[in-house]
């Protein structure tokens, strides 16, 4: 009778050998994959003095996706430790960087980054959020701004036409 996995017995050992590499290494793969997905923080940084304001006193600002590392009036803060900002409306200068996916033949590392530096007024009340987004095909852009979430409306930088 014909079997799937027809073996004699020293062949047998190297088969099952070599199903227990293949499973430890597939498993390794998805564990890297995984682990290689965005972490956001859901801790609120108060870049503000003394005690802490409703959120009808303060401006929100938000990371939005691929947006890891942000520095707002000289103050460096990364997105898998905070998941927002908490400060006082005004005029801020706020840079950031945000990294996209590639094609290899763009970039050989597979991963491609875009920076800005603006300065942005930020009303208290209102919750703000750092996009960035890309075109594809020959000649893509990237393009970085910050949307006012409520309004949709842009503050600083060039959206994504």
């Amino acid at each position: 009778m014909f079997t799937l996995f027809q073996c004699h017995t020293g062949s047998q050992k190297s088969f099952r050998y070599k199903l227990v590499v293949r499973c430890v290494i597939t498993v390794a793969i998805i564990v890297l994959v995984s682990a290689c997905g965005s972490y956001r923080s859901d801790h609120v940084y108060k870049l503000y003095p003394g005690p802490e304001l409703p959120d009808s006193d303060v401006a929100t600002l938000k990371f939005g996706n691929g947006v890891y590392v942000v520095e707002i009036d000289g103050l460096r803060v990364s997105a898998t430790d905070y998941g927002e900002v908490k400060l006082l409306s005004g005029v801020h200068t706020i840079r950031w960087e945000a990294t996209f996916m590639v094609s290899v033949m763009v970039n050989s590392s597979g991963f491609d980054r875009a920076e800005i530096d603006n300065v942005a007024i930020l009303s208290a009340g209102h919750t703000y959020t750092l996009e960035a987004d890309r075109t594809t095909g020959h000649g893509y852009r990237m393009y970085l701004w910050i949307e006012d979430a409520k309004t949709g409306e842009v503050v600083a930088g060039v959206r994504k036409p």
